[in-house]
């Protein structure tokens, strides 16, 4: 497999990056209601204290709003460290930090790939209300042509379908991101050459949350 597509297969692998059950954060955070200023110090007939203004939504209002599905892509919010192997025995490893948007609305991760040298990838994650689909975007390095695709997340287990062809020749890849609990995420990613009739794993491996 071309290197490049090894260190993107890679970069979904450690990364998603995102499920619900055990491993998503709950964070129930509601935008905090406000209250005329009025209702808190006394007025004078001359003047009334002008009502205080809204407070402002966060991104963690946003992305947690009760029953919101996008939510699920929290699960990999905060610092991630990654190990895992190829099958060849070829070990590697990345630094991982995901947050959300400004406005709560995507999931943007960040990630360095020790791999026959240092890569860079940058992943946005988001929901579609209206197909129900989660999908992603990736650069697998910097000036790189995006990349984009759809992950399907059941449960606590995120799959990602992808493929591509060399000499004529159809390879299909699919990445698997299982979170055991809210800091442990274990991946694998598997190839198939004869129309997915038989698998072989290519590389797994465990990410460990480090921090928040």
């Amino acid at each position: 497999m071309p290197l490049r597509t090894i260190a993107a297969v890679l970069a979904l692998a450690a990364i998603i990056t995102l499920a619900d059950g055990v491993s998503v954060a709950q964070i129930n955070s509601d935008p905090g209601k406000t209250v005329p200023a009025s209702a808190l110090q006394g007025e004078t007939p001359q003047a009334k204290a002008a009502p205080s203004a809204p407070q402002a939504k966060t991104a963690q209002d946003e992305a947690t709003k009760p029953d919101d599905p996008a939510k699920k892509l929290g699960a990999f919010v905060g610092k991630w460290e990654t190990e895992g192997a190829f099958a060849s025995g070829q070990k590697t490893s990345t630094s991982l930090e995901c947050r959300w948007s400004p406005q709560g609305v995507y999931l943007v991760c960040d990630q360095l790939v020790r791999m026959a040298g240092e890569h860079r990838q940058f992943t946005v994650y988001s929901y579609d209300s209206k197909t129900g689909n989660y999908s992603y975007t990736t650069l697998a390095d910097p000036g790189a042509k995006p990349t984009t695709g759809i992950v399907a997340i059941k449960g606590n287990l995120w799959t990602y379908e992808s493929s591509f062809e060399a000499n004529g020749k159809t390879t299909m890849i699919r990445t698997t991101n299982e979170f055991t609990d809210d800091k442990t995420e274990v991946f694998k990613v598997a190839s198939s050459d004869d129309g997915g009739a038989h698998w072989k794993i290519a590389l797994e491996g465990k990410a460990h949350k480090i921090g928040d």
